[in-house]
Formats: C-alpha cells, sequence, structure tokens
C-alpha cells in the first residue's frame, strides 16, 4: 500500500494563443486612420474656426466682408464705385473698428465714406456716412 504510484497528473490546460492575424491586421488601420484622419480633422477645425470667426471679431477695414457690406450699400444707393481701395482703418479695438476711404466713382468725381464696426450685443453691427468732397457736381 505505501508503494502504491499515483498516475501522472495531467498537463494544465493551456490558453488559447492570440491569434496573430488580428493584430497585424489592425496596425495597417490604424496607421491608415493616422494618414488620413488626423489632416481631416485639421481641415475641419480650420472650416469650423473660419466660419465662427465672423461671430466673435469685428471685420477689418478692407476685408473682404467689410467690402461687400459697402458695395451692399452703395448697389441701394445706385452709386458706383470704380474700386474698394484705398480704404484707410482709423482705429481698431476689440470693441469698435472706425474706417475711412475715398473712392472714385464711375460717373467721374469721388465718394468719402467714414464707417466703422461695432459690438450691439453679440452681434457686429455698421454705421456710416457717405458724402461728396466739396466742388464737385452731384450725379
Amino acid at each position: 500500500m505505501g508503494s502504491e504510484q499515483r498516475p501522472p497528473k495531467p498537463p494544465a490546460p493551456r490558453r488559447p494563443a492570440r491569434r496573430p492575424a488580428a493584430t497585424s491586421t489592425w496596425k495597417p488601420n490604424r496607421f491608415a486612420f493616422r494618414l488620413i484622419g488626423i489632416p481631416v480633422l485639421a481641415v475641419a477645425g480650420v472650416l469650423l474656426y473660419r466660419g465662427l470667426h465672423d461671430y466673435f471679431v469685428l471685420p477689418e477695414c478692407d476685408s473682404t466682408r467689410a467690402t461687400k457690406t459697402l458695395a451692399d450699400i452703395f448697389r441701394q444707393l445706385k452709386i458706383q464705385p470704380l474700386r474698394y481701395e484705398p480704404i484707410k482703418t482709423i482705429s481698431a479695438s476689440k470693441a469698435e473698428v472706425v474706417c475711412n476711404a475715398l473712392l472714385p466713382l464711375a460717373e467721374g468725381g469721388n465718394v468719402n465714406i467714414d464707417y466703422r464696426f461695432f459690438w450691439q450685443g453679440s452681434t457686429a453691427e455698421m454705421r456710416y456716412s457717405i458724402s461728396r468732397p466739396p466742388g464737385q457736381n452731384p450725379g
């Protein structure tokens, strides 16, 4: 009885090994995401910033936004300047931008416009005054 031999102990069950195929396909996908996704996110961020920029910053005197506004005003008043320059910035701060322009007209002469952009609550507003320099014939 003392010389009984015990049967050999069965080996411990093995854990299944990870499949290398699943790991190797993930790395190229991650690289492709970084290669394509990061620039796409950067472009989307820039576009979002440019779209929201107008809601947080007053336009500069000679910006596209300001010249489009001036063109709308002149169209309503039936005034046709030859060009929208030279435009001078008189003063600029976060609360107000003051501008002046002496623009040549298509029918001859010049028109002087003083305008300013300012915040009215959370909206950017514009005030302007238009005059012809003395000694010119009104059209």
